[in-house]
């Protein structure tokens, strides 16, 4: 292809080097398509005399990549493009690797180590894959000169190129079990192989279209040439896939293949780099290489060596092939002796010979040379050679001079040691296999026991080969049971001997898989898994068995501590849920069938947590596992005890009556005997610790489609009524306690959906004088269901502290607050609010930021907020209370302790606590006129809020009597119906904003 002026380069790239390139690519797939068809033709052979050729592919190959390094390297220093910096540097090393390919081909000499597929196709991987990345990079990074600092990458990355071939070099020859298989004798290619093949096809074809992508910005690149280089190298590997022996067409196409997609390389770079400043000189050398061409031709067609020499016994001419033999060129040797050239020796002493010009200079006689004649090269390369030298004659019989004609034999000597190789290899691979390997003939006598055979069943070697005694390898018992099997398959008598061993292998021809309990020397017995083939010769005669021997007893081991995982809960070695169902499904079937009741118990401990938070979880374990143990000695032999999860206990009474009565008398007797046991003291790490526990029970089966889900739901409920109920006690399941979960689980589904819609309404109840003068008003929320109405909330508060859903709603309500605050301010009142505050709405660490966030967002002043809390706000951590109200205190906002009375620890909360207000409970106020017990208390709870302070609100004041008798002993503030009721924010500002002024009521208002 003549090339182009650079300044047309692009031109032709663009758009009449596409279709040049389509054309190519096209006229390469065909061939391809031909060998796919070849190679998949049952009776395809090897390719006759194929290692010359492989090595003239692979010796044109090395040079190419030579010289693609060699331009890329000598083009220019500091100014070369990185990626043909880049992509010369790595050619260095895919030459490296391809002359290890090359070494290591069978039938080429000893490299190191014994030639074979798997040796050469690592290195050929080894040299495809640099190549492939090569061509990544070369793809991805500048071909423009000048685009970075090329000479720092120079020498690193020539040198990370050596080290990488070297480490290959190292791997292959020297530990080869490192790598992979990839290629298996008369079977070809691993799976291993293929796919690292149709890895380097996706690398090469990745690299093509990257290329073709670059095809109109890369000006300085023969992009077309690239691509179809790339792309025939990833046929090339394609190739590489179909093959079964490394002599046969797919592996003949594969080199063609790439010795095509290399010259294009080759083009491609040599354009590049040197072709266009050199073009003029280029032409003219044609002339000249064209007829050293015609000579070389005429050599080249000589397939054997060639040497002639004169009467003096000096060189006169040479071959090519003789030059590469020798290493000598023609120029090199011509005058001098031919035993300076011709250097040869025995392969067997390493004496050298006589040259045979020597003998026919001096007998007139041809003399043929041996086959175990060595030839070495100036270069230190050995040959095996063999064939003749025969003297030079005139018509008168005058002699003139000597021809020698020789052969490289290496192949064929290779092949004669690398029988004798085989046989030493073999014997390697069976000693160094991981697993043990036992070879029989067709009567069962032992001719292979490797050495891990020797180590599963402790039988030396030297016993078992030549006995017939394999069987004794084998548990007798199980091998009866097998034969007997075997017996009734195959409906003819087997014996428990070898014919039982090999018997499903001899019917169906296949490898057969088994698993039996093996017998070492020791008697110790094993879990083996085995795998017994037919040994056939060449002509596909069955000649004896192979078994394949595998140690298996940890697995089996582990297997069974898997199985003991999947059915027992770990810590207390109880069963689990899982097992539970099965037994509980069972018992619940057999109780319908066999008119029998059982019962089902559902075991929670009491305040388990508190133990763990106070004690540490590796005591709480302690406790779990002294459990899991005093309950198993309360119950029967066939009651089952399982754990669930955590504290949660679960336990099966089958069989315990033939009525539901009789069941369920006898099923509480059991429950009260668990609970007694669990109350028992425990001693945990030096200390003592009791605990209590809830038990539900269920009995059954009540009706016929009763599921095991159904019982554990029953038991479950009733275990939580438990709770409920006070704990440390039992309940039996009654429907209703399921009617009332319901009935809460729907409440808690609906309070969900009525947070996300917006459900909620703000109530405010007015705070008065005894006279009726508004004072203050509390912030009370209502719940506005689209089917129950308003809800109030006694209804649903507690439910929304447990689920967690009283955060937004608190947030809400204060919020809400703030803006009614708002309202009055700019309604010109002074009214304060009052908002309740829930013990785990305070807890949240941002509580404060919150309130000041609430109140900044609303513009209200701090002064006029009161927040409601109660006592049991402090429990735990008390200084963490005190210190956030304190924070809120300053800013302004007051607190009032609410249902003051109803606790335990309210004085000591007062002393502590920056409480300004204290709500008196509605039990305490409600017949305080006429109940002397209340009565006291009231008065004593004003004396002390008088003394020390404190603003007293009196909530639940339902008549004048009661109003009359708190405002005579001190009592200035009141909540209640005989004032006010709760209602909606635009009814209290309508009702009390009238008049800022003082406003008092018309007419009481009573409940």
């Amino acid at each position: 292809m003549t090339a182009t002026v650079p300044k047309q380069m692009g031109t032709v790239q663009g758009r009449a080097g596409t279709p040049g390139a389509i054309g190519t690519l096209v006229t390469l797939s065909v061939p391809f398509l031909l060998v796919l068809q070849g190679a998949r033709v049952p009776w395809s052979v090897e390719l006759a005399h194929y290692l010359p050729l492989h090595t003239f592919f692979e010796t044109f190959s090395i040079a190419v990549a030579t010289l693609i390094f060699a331009i890329g390297w000598h083009s220019r220093n500091d100014d070369t493009p990185p990626a043909l910096l880049v992509l010369s540097t790595c050619f260095l090393g895919v030459a490296l690797l391809d002359f290890g390919h090359l070494l290591s081909f069978p039938g080429m000499p000893d490299f190191v180590t014994p030639s074979g597929p798997e040796k050469t196709i690592a290195f050929w991987l080894g040299a495809r894959l640099v190549a492939a990345l090569a061509l990544l990079m070369a793809a991805v990074l500048p071909w423009k000169a000048g685009t970075a600092n090329s000479a720092a990458l120079r020498y690193p990355l020539v040198g990370g190129v050596l080290l990488s071939s070297a480490a290959l070099f190292w791997a292959v020859l020297w530990h080869p079990d490192l790598l992979p298989h990839t290629y298996v004798e008369g079977s070809g290619l691993t799976p291993l192989k293929i796919a690292a093949e149709y890895l380097l096809v996706l690398l090469y074809a990745a690299a093509a279209l990257m290329f073709y992508r670059r095809r109109r910005a890369a000006r300085t690149l023969d992009v077309h040439r690239m691509v179809i280089a790339a792309i025939a190298i990833a046929i090339s590997e394609l190739c590489f896939t179909l093959y079964l022996s490394v002599y046969d067409l797919a592996n003949m196409a594969g080199h063609v293949y790439k010795v095509i997609g290399y010259w294009y390389l080759y083009r491609a770079v040599f354009v590049t780099a040197v072709h266009h400043p050199y073009d003029a000189l280029h032409q003219s050398e044609r002339d000249l290489w064209r007829e050293k061409e015609q000579a070389r031709v005429t050599l080249l067609s000589i397939g054997d060596g060639l040497i002639v020499t004169d009467t003096a016994g000096r060189v006169s001419l040479m071959n090519p092939v003789a030059e590469r033999l020798t290493g000598w060129t023609l120029g090199e040797a011509a005058g001098r002796p031919v035993t300076e050239v011709f250097d040869i020796e025995n392969a067997e002493t390493g004496r050298r010979v006589p040259v045979p010009v020597e003998q026919v200079l001096k007998n007139g006689d041809m003399v043929g040379l041996a086959n175990h004649t060595v030839l070495v090269a100036c270069n230190g390369t050995r040959s095996h050679i063999a064939d003749m030298a025969s003297p030079i004659r005139d018509r008168d019989g005058t002699l003139h001079g000597v021809v020698m004609v020789f052969q490289d034999v290496t192949e064929t000597y290779a092949s004669r040691e690398a029988l004798k190789d085989s046989l030493s290899l073999n014997t390697g691979i069976l000693e160094s296999a991981a697993c043990g390997i036992i070879a029989t003939t067709l009567d069962g006598i032992v001719r292979v026991f490797n050495r891990e055979a020797e180590r599963i069943f402790g039988y030396p070697a030297a016993e078992m080969i030549g006995s017939t005694d394999l069987p004794r390898l084998y548990d007798p018992d199980e091998l009866r049971a097998h034969a007997d099997g075997l017996s009734i398959e195959l409906d003819r008598p087997v014996k428990a001997d070898f014919a039982a061993l090999v018997a499903h292998t001899r019917c169906s021809g296949r490898p057969e898989p088994s698993e039996w309990t093996g017998v070492r020397r020791n008697g110790a017995r094993i879990s083996i898994s085995t795998v017994t083939s037919v040994l056939r010769d060449s002509g596909g005669a069955v000649r004896g068995y192979l078994t394949v021997v595998m140690d298996v007893t940890e697995r089996k081991q582990a297997e069974r501590q898997i199985e003991n995982l999947a059915f027992y809960d770990p810590l207390t070695n109880l069963p689990n849920r899982r097992l539970l169902m099965e037994h509980l499904d069972v018992h619940l079937r057999a109780a319908r069938l066999g008119a029998r009741c059982g019962a089902l118990m559902f075991l929670d401990l009491d305040d388990f947590k508190g133990l763990n938070d106070a004690r540490g979880h590796m005591v709480g374990d302690m406790l779990l596992r002294e459990l899991a143990v005093r309950l198993n000695a309360t119950l029967r032999k066939g009651d089952l005890v399982c754990r669930l999860s955590g504290d949660e206990f679960v336990i099966l009474l089958p069989d315990i009556g033939t009525t539901l009565e009789e069941a369920t008398a006898i099923a509480s007797k059991v429950a009260e005997k668990l609970r007694l046991a669990v109350a028992q003291p425990f001693q945990l790490d030096c200390c003592e610790h009791s605990i209590f526990a809830s038990i539900g029970l269920t009995v059954f089966p009540k009706t016929p489609d009763e599921s095991v889900e159904d019982l554990l739901k029953q038991a479950d409920t009733a275990m939580y009524a438990a709770k409920d109920g006070g704990r440390n006690t039992i309940r039996d399941y009654d429907p209703a306690m399921l009617v009332e979960a319901q009935a809460r689980l729907l409440l808690l589904q609906d309070l969900r959906k009525a947070v996300d819609a917006g459900e909620f309404t703000l109530f405010l109840q007015p705070q008065t004088g005894a006279d009726g003068t508004l004072v203050a008003a509390e912030a009370l929320i209502r719940w506005q269901h689209p089917q129950r109405g308003f809800v109030a909330p006694g209804a649903f508060i507690a439910e929304a502290e447990e689920s967690g859903l009283i955060l937004p709603i608190g947030d809400w309500v204060l919020m809400e607050a703030c803006h009614v605050l708002r309202r009055l301010a700019d309604a010109g009142s002074d009214c304060h609010l009052s908002v309740n505050i829930s013990p785990r709405q305070f807890r949240q660490p941002n509580f404060c930021a919150g309130v000041i966030a609430a109140l900044r967002a609303t513009r209200t002043d701090p002064r006029r907020l009161t927040l409601e809390i109660t006592e049991g706000i402090a429990v735990g951590d008390c200084a963490d209370t005190a210190a956030k109200m304190s924070e809120l205190a300053a800013l302004g906002i007051s607190f009032s302790l609410d249902d003051f009375g109803t606790g335990f620890s309210s004085l000591s909360y007062l002393k502590r606590l920056p409480v300004r207000e204290i709500k008196i409970d509605r039990s305490f106020v409600q017949d305080v006129d006429s109940n002397s017990h209340n009565a006291v208390l009231v008065e004593t709870m004003l004396s002390i809020a008088s003394r020390l302070g404190l603003k007293v609100v009196a909530e639940g004041v339902e008549t004048a009597a009661e109003r009359d008798f708190l405002e005579d002993r001190g009592c200035a503030v009141f909540q209640g119906y005989y004032f006010d009721r709760p209602m909606p924010v635009e009814d209290f500002i309508t009702k009390y904003m009238k008049n800022p002024e003082i406003l008092k009521m018309e007419e009481p208002a009573h409940a």
